[in-house]
C-alpha cells in the first residue's frame, strides 16, 4: 500500500451527514459467487479501504447470484464490463474501454481521483423506523466549484454488509483454497456460508440515479436537495445496511461522462428513529378511507400536515403533493392492486396508514 467504525443507533437529536470539500472515492466492483477470483478481489478491496479512509466500497453482483437487482444488471450492461473481479474507481478511466479494470489498478486510479476537486459537498438526514423498516431521507448537494460539464444525477445506492446464505447463488468458488499462506487456503471450494460484503441491493430511481435535482449549470454555494422515502425489506440485515449517495455525470452515449465527482456513505441505524404506524385512534386527525379502494382514496389531514405521500411496500413513491390541511382526494384507480402506505409529515414527526388497493 502506498498509505501506511464504530457504528450506533442514535434514538435522537438531528443528524446532519456532511464533510465540507471532503472528497471521497467510490470503488465499484463487479463479482459473483461462481467467480472464484472474486474472494480475493474482495480481500484487495478491503485492503484499499483500510488504506485510504476515503474511500467507500459498493459491489454489484451478477444476475446468476442470489444477491442480484436489476439496477446492478443495467449498470453492467451500461458500461459494457466484460467480466467479474474487475472494477471500476468513481466510473473514471484512460480510455471507455478501460473505465473496468482488474484489482491491480485499482490504487493507481483511487490515487488520481484523490487528486480531483471534491466539486459538491453532500448531506444527508432524516429518518427511519427500525420497527417498521420506513426509511426518509433528504439528500442535499451544494457545489463548492463548477463541476463539469454535463448532465448532473444525484444517486443513493442501498448496500448491506455480510450478507451470509448458503445454496446457491450464495456458496462462494475459491480458487485459492489450496494456494497455502494465502488467506483464502483452506476455505473451502466453494466456501459456505460466505459473508457477502458491500453488497448493492438498490439504487433508488433506477441504475444511473436521480434526474432532474440540478440544474445545467449549478450555481456554488446554492443547496440543492431530493426527498427520499423507502420500504427497507424485512429480509435485510438493518444493522448492516448503509446509505451511499453520490453525485455523477451521466450521458446515455458516452461512457467517459458518468464519472462520479462526490460520495459520502452513511449507517442507516444511524438515522434517528421516528415514530411511525400509529394505532388508528392516536391521531385523530389523520384518516384514510375508503379501506380497501378502488377509485379514489380520501385523506383527511392535521393541520400542521406539509407533505402528503402515498407508496408501494417496496418504497416507490407513486403520489405526492404539498398537503394542506383538510381533505384530499387521490386518484387510486390507475394503480396496481396490493398494500400501499399513506405517509403525511407534521410538526411533530411523520405518520404512517397502511391502505389496500384493488381494481373495480
Amino acid at each position: 500500500m502506498k498509505r501506511t467504525i464504530l457504528i450506533v443507533c442514535l434514538l435522537a437529536g438531528p443528524l446532519l451527514q456532511s464533510n465540507a470539500q471532503q472528497k471521497r472515492v467510490l470503488l465499484e466492483k463487479y463479482t459473483s459467487a461462481f467467480c472464484g477470483a472474486c474472494p480475493n478481489a474482495h480481500l484487495i478491496a478491503e485492503e484499499l479501504a483500510a488504506a485510504y479512509p476515503e474511500l467507500i466500497l459498493a459491489f454489484h453482483h451478477s444476475s446468476v447470484d442470489g444477491m442480484a437487482n436489476p439496477y446492478s444488471t443495467e449498470w453492467r450492461d451500461g458500461f459494457g464490463v466484460p467480466g467479474t473481479a474487475m472494477g471500476m474507481v468513481n466510473r473514471s478511466g484512460p480510455t471507455a474501454n478501460q473505465i473496468a479494470t482488474l484489482a491491480p489498478n485499482w490504487e493507481d486510479r483511487i490515487l488520481e481521483q484523490l487528486h480531483e476537486p471534491a466539486y459538491v459537498e453532500l448531506g444527508m438526514e432524516g429518518s427511519y423506523n427500525p420497527s417498521t423498516r420506513e426509511l426518509s431521507i433528504e439528500v442535499s448537494g451544494a457545489f463548492t466549484q463548477r463541476p463539469p460539464a454535463g448532465e448532473l444525477r444525484l444517486n443513493l445506492m442501498i448496500t448491506e454488509d455480510s450478507v451470509i446464505h448458503a445454496g446457491f447463488g450464495f456458496d462462494q468458488s475459491n480458487y485459492f483454497n489450496d494456494v497455502e499462506g494465502h488467506p483464502l487456503y483452506g476455505l473451502g471450494q466453494p466456501i459456505y456460508f460466505y459473508p457477502h460484503h458491500h453488497v448493492v441491493r438498490e439504487i433508488v430511481d433506477g441504475a444511473w440515479g436521480t434526474a432532474g435535482v440540478f440544474p445545467g449549470i449549478p450555481e456554488p454555494g446554492q443547496a440543492y436537495s431530493r426527498h427520499y422515502d423507502y420500504f427497507v425489506p424485512w429480509a435485510w440485515d438493518q444493522e448492516k445496511v448503509n446509505l451511499v449517495v453520490f453525485v455523477s455525470l451521466f450521458s446515455a452515449d458516452d461512457l467517459m461522462e458518468r464519472q462520479v465527482l462526490n460520495v459520502i456513505q452513511q449507517p442507516l441505524c444511524s438515522l434517528v428513529a421516528t415514530a411511525v404506524d400509529e394505532p388508528e385512534d392516536a391521531n385523530p386527525d389523520f384518516r384514510v378511507f375508503p379501506n380497501p379502494a378502488a377509485g379514489k382514496l380520501q385523506v383527511e389531514l392535521p393541520s400542521n400536515t406539509s407533505w402528503l405521500r402515498l407508496c408501494t411496500l417496496a418504497g416507490k413513491t407513486v403520489y405526492s403533493a404539498t398537503a394542506l390541511p383538510g381533505r384530499q382526494e387521490i386518484d387510486v384507480s390507475g394503480l396496481a392492486a396490493g398494500l400501499y402506505l399513506v405517509r403525511v409529515h407534521t410538526d411533530s414527526g411523520i405518520s404512517v396508514k397502511k391502505i389496500i388497493i384493488h381494481p373495480f
